[in-house]
């Protein structure tokens, strides 16, 4: 059987899935809107699958063929115009609701096929052990002879951070991903078809028909944007759904796995999940002090409910009589303190359970949860200048974490000693980890600021206080670094209450204030870091020292973030000036001489172009992992990655393989944007194998063997190898940068050719797209800048000045060639590079991108200038990659991807038809409005098109962000 066929029968199921619930869609559309739009979406999904036939044959055909071919292209293409003009404004809208709807219907089958093979991998003895898996990364310790206390020693040095952010490209709402969910169980259930009995498949049959009308009746559009409170929410929605308890599952899974060859090894919490979430107030003013403390409080009241309900069914299940069993010395002085302490609850609980010591003690420990979850350790609201204190804590309520925990090993010591090892090994083990993992906050809290706005607080409180006269913000990086460092010597504080501050200068100090005051409150774990976004000198990073010393902070991490492809060419060198300085070494000392350093994919990509980018940020690593191993300072990269790969995505696992040697070194830290977190966890089985990804990424990474590293991990790179890619980064950053900042015609062309303008009405985030109200390329954001590209089917930031470096790079030596074959096969940073590209040069659609420029720039000289000069661009990438990777077409190396982007394009195109064609009615109209229930009954009839235009290319950006799996 060929590995085509075999593959083809492994993603039946899929394909049958996708059938039933498409038929599904179809009914419940008939039922509501009746056959017109039936028949519309009918037409144009038949249209459109025939055009992308077409195009596939054309390039294949003979000359004699071509041209019959390509009166049928053109002949589909008018007719795929013809429907689309030609539907009146509610049809068009329904439509564009279906092949929305039918997509976030194929990305929930897709999801649920990937637990499905994974299961049927796992149960096939003949299959070898997957790529990425826990077992693989077993498999690989004993291959390796890694022996007991080298593991444990590695294990001790892990730290891993998953950090979920509130970036706005979530497109789907909460109410679609829960639905997603429901239809997940449903799909599952019908796996086992065979066993359902005739009723059964009935109401089986009439609970997927209701999913999918309200999933059909569900406005895929938010008409309110979203406030940092929803985000907040949405984010504590992963947290409580899944990863409460998919995190621990992962440990329990691993120490399965090491039991039998490592029995000895204790595995440590080392895999954590993070949030900017309600703490990243870089260029959002709606983050503060406030939501900052309104996190922390909403995880902390989740999660002790969580632990309540666990140790309520564990005191259930641990019924022992003292008749019957025994009790260690400690938890029998434990149990005598807490009915002293409780006595009315003791009495509460009655005789029997004073007979069942085990029950009593989970159940004196569920009623002191409920007072520390009744008992908030912080004011509500409070300001940097009152010095609130905390109020007294009630004597029965943990105090820590750790409190709990102590209590937890010693319950599960005494069941050991009794004998009772399937429940302290199981489910109280399970909760011991919850308790380590989560503690009393859930998920830790990163806080993020501007660097300007530091400078423009620090230049105020100077002048306030008469330290200085002159501005601050004035001064060269000499100057700066001599204040700071007056300052930071003066034992004095100089933000006493009572100054005439600016609303500015009093945010970042109160977010100081609260910083101090939540650390104490919830533990110093709860918020690690503070993160300083373009850092471009030592001054902005002793600038957040001289804020910690003023509210007495002391051991906070200072994270520097490094965006700029300068400043990832600097980092370096002002990380060597921060360690060299005494002021900052002494405060490192106090972080246990561990440095976070933050490093931008993002904005280094929008910046200098992906091949640039990604090449600045593979040395910028290298180079810091040497200053690490030379100063002996911990340095922990923490990697701001996006979801599109213009910013930095692309599969987890490749990418930790592909970092420099030495940079991992067991420590890291990941972002978590956008639509990754419902892809990536969004069902339990999903998130368990992206953290296992993680993790078996950074175990092999850091193996303390560099001869295991070089020979099976990532080879270090050769001389000519990292000549050769210098050569292409330089060539491909002047083509980049000549056409998105040197020619000033660019942003006209952008503007008209991409949504841009009207993303920013889509209600997906509580961030503005802009640092600044300039139209500059400069001053967007990165998210908008690619989520724009993304919906005009150019891909641009993804793969633009890559193609013409790469053809120039062969055209001057042949052998040039050989040697790029080569090291793709041989470099994983190569690799991981270039299939990223062919993953999203395969997205990419210069037929339906020409349309964009074509039909919306007004200028038809420099639409045709612009496009021409990009689809040229883009078949020289193509054709690069194609000869570097080899195979007939893109992705032939991947061919489950491939076969999934083949299977959406032809329904994503309609979307794309739609788009154009409501966009020139729109901006035709005077561009996007929105109007609410109480504008809407005195608007005029235009005012009300517009306003129903706009919500209909709201909606083909939704569903075109879903049929292609990324906005920003």
């Amino acid at each position: 059987m060929s590995e085509h066929v075999s593959r083809r029968e492994k993603d039946n199921p899929l394909r049958q899935d996708i059938r039933i619930l498409a038929n599904a869609l179809g009914l419940s559309i008939q039922r509501h809107e009746g056959f017109t739009v039936f028949d519309t979406v009918e037409k144009l999904r038949g249209a459109c699958i025939r055009l992308r036939e077409c195009s596939m044959q054309l390039a294949q055909a003979h000359k004699e063929e071509q041209a019959r071919i390509q009166n049928e292209i053109a002949s589909l293409e008018q007719e795929i115009m013809h429907i689309v003009s030609d539907s009146d404004l509610d049809t068009a809208i329904d439509t564009i609701r279906a092949f929305t709807t039918y997509f976030h219907l194929v990305n929930t089958a897709e999801q649920y096929h990937r637990i499905r093979r994974q299961r049927a991998h796992e149960l096939d003895p003949q299959n070898k052990l997957q790529r990425g898996s826990l077992e693989a990364l077993v498999a690989f310790l004993k291959q390796n002879k890694l022996d007991t206390a080298t593991l444990q020693s590695l294990f001790n040095q892990l730290a891993i951070d998953l950090v979920f952010t509130a970036h706005p490209t979530e497109a789907t709402r909460r109410s679609l991903i829960t639905k997603s969910r429901h239809i997940t169980e449903l799909l599952a259930r019908n796996d086992n078809v065979n066993l359902m009995t005739q009723r059964e498949r009935l109401r089986w049959q009439q609970e997927l028909d209701s999913v999918i009308d309200l999933l059909w009746r569900t406005d895929a559009v938010r008409k309110v944007r979203p406030k940092p409170l929803d985000e907040i929410k949405m984010g504590i929605y992963y947290l409580d759904e899944i990863i409460y308890d998919a995190l621990p599952d992962l440990y329990a899974e691993f120490e399965e796995l090491l039991q039998q060859d490592y029995p000895d090894v204790t595995v440590p919490s080392f895999l954590h999940v993070g949030s900017w979430i309600g703490g990243d107030q870089d260029g959002n003013p709606f983050i503060n002090s406030d939501t900052l403390l309104t996190a922390l409080s909403l995880q902390r009241n989740y999660v002790l409910t969580h632990y309540r309900k666990d140790l309520f069914a564990l005191a259930r299940e641990c019924s022992q009589s003292i008749e019957h069993s025994t009790i260690t010395p400690e938890l029998e002085a434990s149990l005598q303190k807490d009915m002293e302490s409780m006595p009315d609850y003791a009495q509460e609980l009655g005789p029997q359970t004073a007979l069942e010591p085990y029950r009593a003690k989970l159940s004196f420990m569920w009623r002191r949860l409920g007072e520390t979850k009744a008992n908030l350790p912080i004011p509500e609201t409070f300001s940097w200048k009152s010095g609130a204190s905390q109020p007294e804590q009630p004597s029965i309520a943990y105090t820590s974490a750790d409190e709990l925990i102590a209590d937890l090993r010693l319950v599960q010591d005494s069941l050991i000693a009794d004998g009772e090892i399937a429940i302290a090994r199981g489910i109280l083990h399970s909760l011991l980890r919850k308790v380590e993992l989560f503690r009393f906050y859930f998920a830790a809290l990163d806080v993020r600021q501007h660097s300007e706005r530091h400078a423009s607080a620090v230049a105020e409180l100077l002048q306030v206080t008469g330290v200085c006269k002159d501005d601050y913000r004035t001064f060269d990086e000499e100057k700066r670094l001599a204040v700071l460092g007056d300052l930071l010597r003066d034992p004095r504080v100089l933000t006493r209450p009572g100054l005439e501050l600016s609303p500015d200068t009093a945010h970042i100090l109160g977010t100081f204030q609260t910083i101090r005051q939540v650390r104490e409150a919830f533990g110093k774990k709860a918020i690690t870091c503070y993160i300083i976004s373009m850092t471009h000198q030592l001054s902005d990073i002793m600038e957040v020292q001289f804020f910690c010393k003023e509210v007495g902070i002391y051991d906070l991490q200072i994270v520097p973030l490094f965006e700029t492809i300068n400043d990832l060419r600097e980092c370096t060198a002002i990380l060597e000036q921060a360690f060299n300085n005494p002021l900052y070494s002494a405060y490192l000392d106090n972080c246990k001489r561990e440095q976070q350093v933050m490093l931008g994919y993002s904005d280094s990509s929008k910046d200098g172009g992906i091949l640039t980018s990604s090449w600045e940020l593979y040395q910028a690593q290298s180079r810091l992992g040497e200053l690490s191993e030379r100063r002996d300072i911990a340095i922990r990269i923490f990697h701001g990655r996006g979801g599109a790969i213009g910013r930095g995505g692309g599969p987890i696992y490749e990418a930790i393989l592909a970092q420099p040697p030495k940079s991992v070194n067991g420590r890291i830290r990941i972002t978590e944007q956008g639509e990754m977190l419902s892809f990536k966890y969004g069902i339990h089985d999903i998130a368990m194998r992206n953290m296992e990804l993680v993790v078996a990424g950074t175990v092999q990474s850091s193996i303390p063997n560099q001869d295991i590293i070089e020979r099976q991990v990532h080879p270090k790179a050769r001389q000519e190898w990292i000549t050769a890619l210098q050569d292409l980064s330089e060539n491909a950053l002047q083509r980049y940068r000549a056409l998105i900042y040197q020619d000033p015609t660019f942003v006209k062309f952008f503007e008209q050719a991409t949504p841009i303008s009207e993303i920013g009405w889509l209600n997906i985030g509580s961030r503005p797209s802009r640092r600044n109200a300039g139209r500059a390329i400069e001053e967007l954001r990165a998210i908008p800048w690619v989520f724009s590209w993304m919906q005009s089917r150019y891909v641009l930031p993804s793969w633009y000045g890559v193609g013409g470096a790469f053809e120039d790079h062969i055209r001057e030596n042949p052998a040039n060639l050989p040697q790029l074959r080569h090291m793709y096969q041989h470099w994983p940073f190569l690799k991981a590079f270039i299939d990223n590209l062919q993953m999203t040069l395969s997205k990419s659609d210069m037929r339906i991108a020409h349309e964009y420029a074509a039909t919306l720039v007004e200028d038809q000289e420099l639409s045709a200038r612009i496009s021409q000069a990009i689809q040229a661009e883009y078949e020289r990438t193509r054709q690069a990659i194609l000869a570097i990777v080899g195979g007939n077409d893109l992705l032939d190396n991947s061919p489950v991807l491939q076969e999934s982007i083949k299977r959406r394009n032809p329904y994503v195109d309609p979307l794309s038809y739609f788009q154009i064609v409501l966009l020139k009615r729109l901006r035709k109209l005077g561009g996007p409005l929105t109007l609410d229930p109480e504008t809407e009954k005195d608007a005029t009839a235009e005012e009300k098109e517009r306003a129903r235009l706009t919500y209909g290319v709201l909606l083909t950006i939704n569903g075109i962000a879903a049929g292609v799996r990324n906005t920003g």
